[in-house]
Order: C-alpha cells, then structure tokens, then sequence
C-alpha cells in the first residue's frame, strides 16, 4: 500500500514539474519564437549559397577479352613462324581494377586537356571550363601570376603546372567524379556531378575515351611492334629478293650458250637463292597480312551502353524547404536549452 502510494506522489511530481516546464516555455515563447526565426534566416542565407548539382551518368560494360574466336586461329598459325600477335590477353584491365583506372591521375588528367565545344561553339578545354567556374574569381584577388598559367596538351608543363593539376586532380576526384559497379551485372556507372552541366557531361564522356584510348594503345602495343617488325622485315628480304633476282638474270645473260660446268654451278646456286627468297617473302607476306588482321580485331575494352543526354538530372533544395528545415532545428535547439537549464536551476535550489 505505501509503495502505491509512493509511486502515486512520484507522478504527480512527474505532472507537476511537465506542467511548470510548460509555463516556462510558454513565458518564453519570444524567444523560442526568434530562435526559431534566427535559424530560418540562416537556412535563407544558405539556400543563396547552395548551388545546383547535375549529374552526369554514363553506364558502360567492361569486355572480356580472354576469346576473341577467329583472331586465336591466325595467332597460332603465325606462332608457327616464330611470331606473337598479342593482344590475347587483358588482365591489366580486368574489371576489378577499371574502376582505379578511371579515377587515376594520368586518366583524369588527360581527359582535363580535350577540347569541347562549349558556349556559342568555341571550343575550350575542360581544365579552362574548371578554372572558370571554380578557381579564376579567386585567383583574381590571391594568386594573380595562376591566371597566366596555359594548359595545352602538346606543351611540356612546369612544376607549378602539375601542382595545379594536382589540385584539380584532388579535388574532381573527392568531389565530383564517382564510379560505381552493380553487383549483379558488369554494368559500370560514372558519375559526374558539379555546378555547370555542360561539364559534367563532357567529363564523363571524356573519362570513358581517355580510358578506352589508353586501353587500345597498351592492348596493341605488342601488336603495332610486331607489325612494324614483319613490315621491315619484309622490305628488306624484298630488297635481297630483287637483287638476287637480278644477279641471276646478268649470269644467264652473261653465261647464254656457253655450257660450262662451273658457270651451270653459280646459275644454281642464284637460282636457289631466288627460290628461298621467294618463299620467305611469300611467308612473312602471309604473316604481315595476319598481324594487320590481329591489329584490326583489337577492340575497345569499354562498350558504353548510355551517354549523358542534356538536360542532365540535377540536385536542388528550394529556399523555403531550408527555411522550415532550419526554423525547426532552431526551435528544437531552444526548447532543449531552456529545458535544461529550469531543471538545473529547480536542482540547485533543492
């Protein structure tokens, strides 16, 4: 019975204390009210600095090079000759690690350098559309020597060039470009997401080619090399053919109607030595045909499936949504603090 009663005075100091809790609070609804109102204006002040965010999405798939079906064939017949075709194989670019490659430096950097077209179809690079957006008001009033700074990919660049690009590199990769992988397909997504639309397409579009240009050059490479090889290897049998043909041709002239034995020796021999020559030239013919053919079927390792098309989606907050979002988190904050400090000062006179 004493503890029902106990537990009946505990609640009611429970209700007395809410209820002068809510006196308080409703004395103060001044300055709960400005509170309020001090948070909105700066969810105002905020909204005027919260720029638009498009997206850019570019969804491509990553090829598996590890069949390329006919090309296997005329691979093997040219190893036969002592020759490597490469190119059969991709593991540098396997989708484990295309992702790091569209993010790395040398990718992101290069594709900064392209040329776009961009307002009233002049075409500027995109490290220019960068600065211009970002970085040039800036500069304007701290780093005026920055502004002379040009960035043409076929000039070679000073230290303070690469530590701008540094920077850039830094800030588009933590901040505006992303990859994704969906992790039921091989379906990869890049994202691009900045203030000025236009760039973040053209970014996005300018990482996949940058990519897939790197991916053909590293991919061919052994191909190209073994291509230029036959090619100069076939020029230069083709000069010892001709000349062998010719000595030939001067000996039977200079031997006709003479039959010596010596002289019916050296016609053999110049015409065997005619006769291997054009088998050699007829095979490394056969060969230079095939390592073209292996050239050709070099194929890019991105496939893309969907480009960005303008108008891109974007990210806004309206004003007015900042405004009751702040407003509330203000009158939250007040009521929280006037709370607390009542029951601290109710503790302190007890």
């Amino acid at each position: 019975m004493n503890n029902f009663i106990d537990d009946e005075i505990r609640l009611k100091d429970v209700l007395n204390k809410l209820k002068l809790l809510k006196k308080e609070l409703f004395l103060k609804k001044k300055l709960i009210f400005l509170t309020g109102l001090f948070f909105s204006i700066i969810g105002l002040l905020y909204s005027l600095k919260n720029e638009t965010i498009y997206n850019a999405n570019l969804t491509f798939v990553v090829e598996n090079n590890k069949d390329q079906g006919g090309l296997a064939k005329y691979a093997g017949f040219a190893s036969q000759f002592g020759f490597d075709l490469g190119g059969l194989n991709s593991a540098t670019f396997s989708q484990s690690n295309i992702m790091e490659l569209i993010k790395s430096r040398k990718v992101v950097q290069n594709a900064l350098l392209t040329y776009h077209q961009f307002d009233n179809n002049i075409e500027t690079s995109l490290v220019e559309r960068y600065i211009d957006n970002k970085y040039r008001s800036q500069w304007k009033e701290d780093n005026a020597d920055l502004l002379l700074l040009k960035f043409d990919q076929n000039e070679s660049f000073t230290l303070k060039h690469d530590s701008v690009l540094g920077v850039f590199y830094k800030n588009l990769v933590e901040n505006v470009i992303s990859v994704e992988k969906s992790d039921e397909t091989s379906i990869v997504t890049i994202i691009c997401s900045s203030n000025d639309e236009l760039f973040s397409k053209k970014l996005a579009e300018s990482l996949v080619n940058e990519v897939s240009e790197y991916y053909i050059h590293a991919q061919t490479a052994q191909a190209r090399n073994t291509l230029n090889f036959i090619k100069n290897r076939s020029d230069s049998v083709l000069i010892e053919l001709k000349i062998a043909e010719l000595n030939y041709a001067r000996h039977k002239d200079s031997n006709y109607g003479i039959y010596k034995a010596e002289g019916l020796i050296e016609e053999i021999r110049l015409q065997r030595k005619v006769e291997i020559l054009t088998i050699m030239y007829s095979e490394i013919v056969k060969n230079l045909e095939i390592s073209k053919v292996s050239l050709l079927n070099q194929k890019p390792l991105v496939n893309v499936i969907d480009l960005p098309i303008l108008p891109l989606d974007f990210q806004y907050t309206p004003w007015y949504f900042l405004m009751i979002i702040f407003g509330l988190i203000g009158l939250i904050i007040s009521v929280i603090y006037l709370s607390i400090s009542l029951l601290i000062e109710e503790a302190l006179d007890n």
